[in-house]
């Protein structure tokens, strides 16, 4: 697995019970830039506002403000952020309406780090793609690593 390709991207885990955002955040955290966790729909939707996270992963059952309702949210700041949903829930309703708000991914608890980590992996491949932004036919620029390309080329640039 290419867990280097993580590295540099924020995470933003929803999650209200503590010992799942607990567990999580010792199986997966030390693969990326940032985790942050928030305790509920709310207080994630503060913490994307103000960190800007890469992916976010919440749960759906929460008080406050359910997973769903905050995803909707984070959809109109931002349509492109992936969004993971890890529900007990596998009721078709719930699923459909998770589909229609844009979740990238659900999984249904109990799930293995594992595999999660692995559709990071994925994830994070895309997010990456969409860094690099092509300024001609010859020139690109890495938004991530501030470096410009010529035809694959690194070219150094000054601080100024």
């Amino acid at each position: 697995m290419q867990e280097n390709i993580l590295k540099d991207l924020k995470v933003l885990c929803v999650e209200d019970e503590e010992n799942i955002s607990k567990l999580l955040k010792s199986a997966i955290s030390e693969y990326f830039y940032s985790y942050t966790i928030a305790k509920d729909g709310v207080e994630g939707l503060e913490k994307f506002k103000k960190l800007s996270p890469d992916i976010v992963i919440t749960d759906i059952m929460m008080p406050n403000l359910d997973g769903l309702d905050m995803t909707k949210q984070i959809k109109q700041i931002n349509e492109d952020t992936p969004i993971i949903v890890l529900s007990a829930f596998s009721e078709k309703e719930k699923l459909l309406k998770a589909i229609d708000v844009g979740i990238s991914k659900y999984f249904i608890k109990p799930f293995d780090p594992e595999e999660l980590l692995e559709y990071l992996v994925k994830i994070a491949k895309k997010i990456n793609k969409q860094r690099v932004i092509c300024l001609n036919k010859y020139f690109s620029f890495d938004v991530n690593s501030k470096n410009l390309f010529e035809n694959d080329d690194l070219i150094k640039l000054s601080k100024r």
